[in-house]
């Protein structure tokens, strides 16, 4: 019998990740994707040219980012790598100065050949309490580390 890591219960809460978005931090992941020159999201004069804001947005590539950090660390990589699943609708732009929260709920389990499919509920607030962004995410965790009475 394998070693019971976690309950994958309906209802249960993940441990939810908090990030302070800075406009030096949105300007490294920017760049580190391969992208050079002005942008929406690493200059303000482009940001109002393209959206029409005053202030640059972090792109919708970095909350995603972030949901997937999330939840490999609930699954834990040995899971989550192989298996894992984010899909996330952006709602709201997050800007540079802005906290924002990712949080996820089990909304249930299903039965795969090697394991169970856990899904997630995950929703995306900043500080203000507005939501940025909204998803589901997934990952098939192997019978050998769910409780002997799911199997």
């Amino acid at each position: 019998m394998g070693r019971v890591i976690r309950n994958y219960e309906e209802g249960d809460d993940i441990t939810p990740l908090v990030k302070v978005m800075t406009q030096e931090a949105i300007n490294l992941f920017e760049g580190s994707s391969g992208h050079s020159g002005p942008s929406q999201f690493t200059d303000e004069e482009a940001a109002k040219e393209v959206l029409g804001t005053e202030g640059t947005v972090a792109s919708g590539r970095m909350s995603l980012t972030f949901a997937i950090e999330m939840m490999r660390r609930h699954f834990g990589p040995e899971v989550f790598n192989h298996t894992g699943t984010v899909d996330l609708r952006f709602l709201r732009p997050v800007r540079p100065g802005d906290t924002i929260t990712f949080t996820g709920k089990v909304t249930g389990t299903t039965k795969e050949a090697n394991g169970a499919r856990v899904s997630v509920d995950i929703e995306v607030t900043n500080q203000k309490g507005n939501t940025t962004g909204v998803g589901q995410g997934s990952a098939i965790v192997p019978n050998a580390f769910l409780p002997s009475e799911d199997l």
